[in-house]
């Protein structure tokens, strides 16, 4: 009888089987024969159970290869004992060369810390990239005289954290790579990125380093990173949530809880992209954040947002209840408790008009528009309906109608990804569509990230799924979110 020798360069799919992989990319040729999901390449984190009575042994530090392909040959596999859950990175892919050279930008000194003077200019340059443009632009909060969110909390802690400083300069260098048309950063960033995965394994052998907010600042990066620039053909997207949830867990039992400002902001990044995963997962959040997400980014002025998407944590609560029952008792029919709760939260969100407020912002549109998409995630969960029912098409109508009005500028609409996806894929009228289409390319191009074109094409596959439907009359059936789950095996990246 024949034995396989198992894959330890191929893609994921290949090497959990125990077969061997040609390698080829974006998917190797045993998955595209097979017609499975090709997992892609990369490193794979396996976040560990910390109540296992072994005690993990400490990675073993390698020496740096020379090339990227090198370091893609290397382990595997590296351990964190957090709770178990699975994330992978996969390498960076490129483009063509740009013919002027990134590096003639200016370098600014920057004046965070007296740290800051043994980084490498590289690092400095990087951190200022961070700082001056990329902090920017994935903070949702509308700027003010203060620095945002992510200056606020985080710069400060780069200088103290190599995990943290890592993980930053590899998003720095990825995001510039695509500014720039520079492919040699790609390198630089998944350089960055093996050192910030090293650098974490450090920090979760040392119990009293494993709770402390550069930790949590880590792991929540990461899990930005991985949504804004993770790979398009990736079967199996790094999500850090589990780990960063049994962080916070240990926090609150150990001398480290505080709240702080800092902390107040981690806990608010970590309970907006649960949230939101949870609607992508089609699954419930991982934690309860009734008492511990006041406002996205801890900002005051953005409650009105933080209030919808605690609706939001609701009816992912409601959706998985159902999934529940129904798996047991093979029954379509809701039940009495799942009924009422879907009246409760249809009167929640009836009690949040943000349209009434004196003066008309950028958040106030949001928040309608957040609202609004809660009620097209409400109806497609509790009464199983979306387009073309009526129901749903004032709430679609209406939803890109608030957000059509909030300029593509605006930080704003770096949380328009949800309320995008979820009117979009639920729009059938041609110049709906056509507008959708045409505001996730112009958040592109006005902020570079990967997602925003990633998420346009699954709205895409949404529409051709509904469109196939429409003769048989089911397109009101189709849920977007199982469109994506079933073709490309992954979550949508809403946040």
């Amino acid at each position: 009888m024949a034995t396989h020798k198992r894959s330890r360069t191929g893609c994921w799919t290949c090497r959990e089987a125990g077969y061997k992989c040609d390698e080829q990319k974006p998917h190797c040729g045993r998955c595209m024969r097979l017609k499975i999901t090709c997992k892609g390449y990369g490193v794979k984190l396996k976040w560990q159970d910390g109540n296992i009575s072994t005690p993990a042994k400490k990675p073993r530090r390698t020496k740096r290869k020379t090339s990227m392909d090198q370091d893609k040959g290397s382990s595997p596999t590296s351990t964190l004992s957090i709770p178990s859950t699975t994330a992978t990175y996969t390498s960076p892919s490129f483009g063509e060369p740009s013919p002027d050279s990134t590096y003639s930008l200016p370098l600014l000194p920057l004046a965070s810390s007296p740290s800051s003077s043994s980084l490498l200019s590289s690092d400095r340059w990087l951190l200022h990239y961070w700082v001056e443009r990329l902090s920017n632009l994935i903070s949702v909060a509308p700027r003010k005289e203060h620095v945002t969110p992510f200056q606020l909390h985080l710069t400060a802690m780069v200088h103290d954290s190599a995990a943290l400083r890592s993980t930053i300069l590899s998003m720095a260098a990825n995001h510039l790579a695509l500014s720039s048309n520079d492919p040699s950063l790609r390198v630089q960033a998944y350089r960055y990125q093996q050192d910030a995965i090293h650098e974490l394994q450090d920090i979760v052998q040392d119990p009293e380093q494993a709770v402390t907010e550069p930790a949590l600042a880590t792991v929540l990066m990461m899990q930005v990173s991985a949504r804004l620039f993770g790979g398009d053909n990736d079967g199996a997207v790094a999500n850090h949530l589990a780990g960063a949830k049994a962080m916070i867990s240990r926090r609150a039992a150990s001398t480290h809880s505080s709240s702080s400002s800092t902390s107040n902001f981690l806990l608010s990044l970590f309970a907006y992209h649960d949230i939101l995963s949870s609607v992508s997962r089609g699954s419930r959040p991982l934690s309860d954040h009734d008492t511990n997400f006041a406002a996205v980014e801890g900002e005051a002025d953005m409650q009105s947002i933080a209030q919808v998407l605690l609706a939001v944590a609701r009816i992912s609560q409601l959706q998985h209840a159902i999934k529940e029952r129904q798996s047991t008792e093979h029954t379509a029919s809701l039940s009495e408790e799942e009924d009422a709760t879907g009246r409760d939260i249809q009167q929640t969100l009836l009690a949040m008009d943000f349209s009434s407020s004196k003066t008309v912002s950028d958040i106030s549109l949001t928040a309608e528009a957040y609202r609004h998409a809660a009620f097209i995630y409400l109806y497609r969960t509790w009464l199983s309906i979306g387009a073309p029912n009526p129901i749903s098409m004032e709430h679609v109508t209406r939803c890109l109608s608030l957000v059509s009005f909030v300029p593509v500028s605006s930080p704003l609409t770096s949380a328009h990804i949800w309320p995008l996806f979820t009117a979009g894929c639920e729009a059938i009228d041609a110049s709906q569509r056509a507008f959708v289409e045409q505001r996730f390319e112009d958040m592109y191009e006005e902020k570079k990230f990967p997602s925003l074109r990633r998420v346009a094409r699954d709205v895409r596959d949404v529409w051709g799924a509904k469109d196939a439907e429409q003769e048989g009359m089911g397109m009101e059936k189709v849920d977007c979110i199982q469109v994506i789950l079933r073709r490309r095996g992954r979550e949508v990246d809403l946040a």
